[in-house]
């Protein structure tokens, strides 16, 4: 099994994706490999100094998912209804592994 932390970029304007929420809440909720999974607060955001980009998306979410591969990720959130729907502009999927923290500290899949 491996960790793959998932980035959504959304439209700036969610009024229609937000009709869609609820039943993406409950899809992502019958997950059995979901870890965690929320949108980035607005206005909270610290950017370092270096090369400036004008890529930083508004709306944007992170999910961060446990399976067996990355295709198998791939294959299970083309099913999302925000993917369906068309409300995910892009979707950038990698294989995450944490040696680190307190989901790493404690014996388990993960840790030591």
């Amino acid at each position: 099994m491996g960790i793959y932390a998932i980035h959504y970029t959304y439209p700036d304007d969610l009024t229609e994706q937000l009709k869609v929420r609820p039943e993406h809440r409950e899809w992502l909720s019958g997950l059995a490999g979901l870890l965690v999974a929320g949108m980035y607060q607005a206005g909270c955001d610290e950017v370092s100094e270096g090369e400036p980009t004008d890529q930083e998306p508004a709306q944007a979410a992170l999910i961060v998912y446990e399976a067996d591969s990355l295709e198998q990720v791939v294959a299970t959130f083309e099913h999302d209804p925000y993917w369906q729907n068309g409300f995910v502009l892009r979707r950038v999927v990698r294989e995450w592994d944490p040696p680190l923290g307190r989901w790493v500290a404690e014996e388990g899949p993960y840790g030591a």
